[in-house]
């Protein structure tokens, strides 16, 4: 299984990395939000873990261009530190069902990764 993590913080992006391979994911990583865009047109995904507050293009700008170049992407995850509802309520709009807040929690994480991965 592919993974792609879009995450500016590279604290962050490492305990995705870390806990993700020990689960033998393949995992890709992007530091901000134009090279995930760029990623996702040029490869293939079975999940996208994508931050929404990134340089370049935010989580939410990333998301348009994908819909107004009519790009189809896996099952997103948000993980952002913003925990605010309007956000929350920003990610259905885009039919993402998944919003996590930083930190998290380890176990919950890798049970909403297998839950969306089919595992």
């Amino acid at each position: 299984m592919n993974i792609l993590v879009i995450e500016d913080n590279e604290l962050n992006m490492k305990l995705f990395n870390d806990i993700l391979k020990y689960l033998n994911y393949n995992v890709d990583c992007a530091y901000d939000g134009l090279e995930g865009f760029n990623k996702i047109k040029e490869n293939n995904y079975n999940l996208i873990i994508l931050d929404i507050q990134l340089p370049k293009l935010n989580g939410f700008d990333l998301l348009d261009k994908l819909k107004t170049e009519n790009i189809k992407t896996p099952e997103i995850i948000i993980v952002s530190a913003c925990a605010m509802d309007c956000d929350k309520q920003k990610a259905k709009e885009y039919n993402i069902d998944t919003y996590i807040t930083k930190p998290i929690d380890i176990k919950n994480f890798l049970n909403i990764v297998k839950s969306k991965l089919g595992a």
